[in-house]
């Protein structure tokens, strides 16, 4: 299967949960949020650092290599911290046209690397 393909079907499941999870009432954004722009940032490093950590271990979930560390350097070098992380995400995860717009623009920063790549 295509690549791309599959990180389109990915970006549609992930959204569809993203719309499942919204409530009906939309709550106030935390105080600690990572604006749409930097996070769309970690996010295209977070897709880069797992595409070649599962190409070398087959699979994120399952390797006997701890991935955390790799994580951890990437939170430093955004400067933000795990727990600013996963209350952005939660908060984004919540407001399925803001995620739309940060996986767009991943989904464009990867297609532009992608492109200079050499081949």
């Amino acid at each position: 299967m295509n690549k791309r393909l599959l990180f389109l079907f990915a970006i549609v499941a992930l959204l569809q949960l993203f719309s499942s999870c919204e409530s009906a009432q939309q709550d106030a954004a935390p105080a600690g949020l990572i604006s749409e722009e930097k996070y769309s940032d970690v996010l295209t490093d977070i897709r880069l650092l797992e595409g070649v950590y599962a190409g070398d271990f087959q699979r994120v979930d399952t390797s006997e290599y701890a991935i955390g560390t790799y994580y951890e350097q990437l939170f430093a070098k955004h400067g933000i911290q795990r727990a600013g992380y996963l209350e952005s995400t939660d908060y984004y995860a919540r407001h399925p046209e803001i995620m739309l717009r940060i996986e767009t623009e991943v989904s464009r920063k990867l297609e532009l690397m992608s492109a200079e790549a050499p081949q």
